[in-house]
């Protein structure tokens, strides 16, 4: 075909046709980076300009479990965390433990690529509570943290082998070995296959380590969510338990939220560095590129410092940006995406350009998971084929420590002090200074649906207007929100809908926790209310 024929060929066709050799695939995956502008343009102003130019930045890009290890296990399967039964951060409900081994490795995308042909590199973190014991199936060059998110003082498994990493910058500092890593593998030419790498960064989780030379910018920034209505917005009786029982920020949780914020920022210019490093070694024109979060971050909302677990905009919103041949450049398209996408969207690259399955007998059919989520070239060609989601979580709580008076029975709180970070910038308060810091709690579970239109009626458009966030809580207590009035989730509205609203909400959330499979998932993602009737408030 002609370049002069390929300028007048649809997006459509472009989509489906078979590309020269077979596409490379990078995916780097940030852990507890949310999508507010100013994160993107102080955080990582370069990657940004990338996609902007040379890709697709998502308006709407969501995780459908706002916390690590079960998000990790929805972006590894393409499933929702009632499939892959990934249910919390710990061993005994399904975070690296028996179940893992049973529900996530094997039906991973690095699995699934390399029985399509694919050599497969992960690097960095691989889920909170990784051992180190051995490789998981479905790599062929490892680089896994042990255990959760650190950037000194840890230990990878490298390929089979344990290796302790100490304190020197040079040596040690994770985000660099990671990018080192991984541009090694991607610039193997000894190996002739197409290549899937999985960069896996601690940033920016807590502790927020930057770089040396990063520890003194953004000296005057403070998190843009010091101006939201939901701002220390404490005691709302419209709130579930745990959130409605959260104390108003005292000077020194309010310091140290404000601090983690330029910590955050300092942290993501490593990443944003090392990714030019990266581009300046491959050919990103033969390259699918998917960069996105494991989940979104608070930043004070409702008296809520430095984490997730909600399931309200700031934790649930990611950023998620993709560039490659497939993809149009310079696009925002607020079609709705998921982390549950990033898995089929690898597997139909991989397909689209020509990739031919090596094992006889091997099928879509041969994973004992198969996708709930579904590829984003497939959203490029049907925009509106998913009108809403799930989001679903199990909430973790602790018993009664003696030695602890934080503590909480069925909560998970420890205090905070001046020894919480051993890098610049400090928490510079005195010695016998602290506060207690929680988390999370067992009632903090909860299933919601959220329906995402963009229709504006002042604009004129028809149809649906509905866009909202409806939660149920295992405590009874129920959520509803009408993002259209309500972009900030100030007011819950459950209490003033019909009764048969409220029915329909509920059944509608019994049918879509329990679905499985794209085609059953999606019929209700796209499905409307009441028979296929608007659902009006």
């Amino acid at each position: 075909m002609s370049l002069g024929m390929l300028s007048n060929t649809p997006l459509l066709l472009l989509l489906l046709l078979p590309l020269a050799a077979p596409q490379n695939i990078l995916i780097v995956l940030l852990d507890d980076v949310d999508d507010m502008d100013a994160t993107r343009s102080k955080g990582f102003p370069n990657i940004t300009s990338f996609f902007e130019k040379n890709g697709v930045m998502y308006n709407n890009a969501f995780v459908t479990t706002p916390i690590c290890c079960p998000s990790r296990g929805s972006i590894y399967t393409g499933t929702y965390q009632h499939n892959h039964r990934t249910l919390d951060n710990t061993v005994i409900n399904g975070c690296d433990g028996p179940n893992w081994d049973v529900n996530v490795a094997p039906n991973s995308l690095g699995k699934r690529l390399q029985d399509l042909g694919y050599r497969t590199g992960m690097y960095g973190k691989y889920s909170n509570n990784y051992r180190g014991d051995k490789v998981p199936v479905g790599w062929d060059d490892w680089l896994g943290l042990v255990g959760n998110s650190q950037y000194y003082n840890y230990t990878v498994n490298r390929n089979g082998v344990k290796v302790k990493h100490g304190l020197d910058y040079d040596k040690d500092y994770l985000p660099s070995l990671i990018f080192d890593a991984g541009i090694s593998f991607m610039t193997d030419k000894t190996d002739k296959r197409p290549w899937c790498a999985f960069l896996s960064f601690p940033t920016a989780h807590e502790t927020f380590d930057a770089a040396p030379q990063h520890q003194k910018l953004f000296e005057a920034s403070k998190p843009p969510n010091l101006n939201y209505p939901s701002f220390n917005k404490t005691g709302d009786p419209g709130k579930h338990w745990y959130t409605q029982s959260r104390p108003p920020l005292s000077n020194l949780s309010a310091k140290y939220n404000e601090l983690g914020w330029r910590r955050r920022l300092q942290s993501l210019q490593s990443i944003d560095e090392g990714f030019q490093k990266i581009l300046q070694n491959i050919d990103s024109k033969n390259t699918t590129i998917i960069f996105t979060s494991d989940n979104g971050f608070y930043f004070g909302e409702w008296g809520m410092v430095l984490d997730k677990r909600q399931p309200y905009e700031v934790t649930i919103r990611v950023p998620m940006f993709a560039s490659g041949p497939n993809f149009p450049k310079g696009s925002s398209p607020d079609t709705v995406v998921l982390n549950i996408d990033i898995a089929p969207t690898a597997i139909d690259v991989a397909k689209k350009s020509g990739v031919t399955r090596p094992k006889p007998g091997l099928s879509d059919q041969s994973y004992g998971l198969q996708f709930d989520g579904t590829s984003m070239l497939s959203l490029l060609e049907t925009p509106n084929s998913r009108n809403s989601f799930l989001i679903e979580y199990h909430g973790m709580g602790d018993g009664l420590e003696s030695n602890n008076s934080c503590a909480h029975l069925n909560m998970r709180c420890w205090y905070k002090s001046n020894k919480v970070w051993y890098t610049e910038p400090k928490f510079d308060i005195p010695d016998d200074e602290k506060f207690c810091f929680c988390v999370d709690s067992k009632n903090n579970t909860f299933t919601c649906e959220r329906r995402v239109n963009n229709k504006n009626p002042r604009a004129g458009d028809s149809g649906d207007f509905t866009n909202f966030l409806y939660c149920a809580f295992s405590s009874g207590f129920n959520e509803y929100y009408d993002l259209h009035k309500d972009p900030f989730q100030m007011k819950n509205m459950w209490e003033t809908l019909p009764e048969d609203q409220k029915l329909e909400l509920r059944s509608r959330i019994g049918r879509i926790r329990e679905c499985r499979g794209f085609q059953e998932c999606n019929q209700l993602e796209q499905s409307g209310f009441g028979d296929g009737e608007t659902m009006r408030f």
